[in-house]
């Protein structure tokens, strides 16, 4: 048995997230007062987030820290950087 402590279903037609939490040998529903929950032992938070991900706007799942900030994809971690860049005078298409 895996023994997964965190099982998430996230409702794209309703936009519901769902959590249920391994109690004894069954998953058990828990209340989520928002949309987003935290997990102690990854020290990171899940949860649903507006925006534009890959070209497409919508409700997505996405991480956050212990701060509450979502944490950047790769290409918004990219972009970041490019423009720390250019202030700094160097062009990231010159690289």
């Amino acid at each position: 048995y895996m023994r997964i402590p965190y099982y998430v279903v996230f409702d794209r037609y309703e936009n519901q997230l769902h959590l249920f939490q391994l109690i004894a040998i069954q998953y058990q529903p828990v209340e989520l007062s928002e949309a987003k929950f935290w997990i102690p032992k990854l020290e990171l938070g899940l949860g649903v987030w507006q925006g534009k991900y890959q070209e497409t706007e919508g409700l997505w799942l996405r991480w956050y820290d212990g701060a509450g900030n979502w944490i950047e994809t790769s290409a918004e971690r990219a972009k970041r950087l490019a423009e720390k860049l250019r202030t700094l005078g160097i062009n990231p298409d010159d690289l």
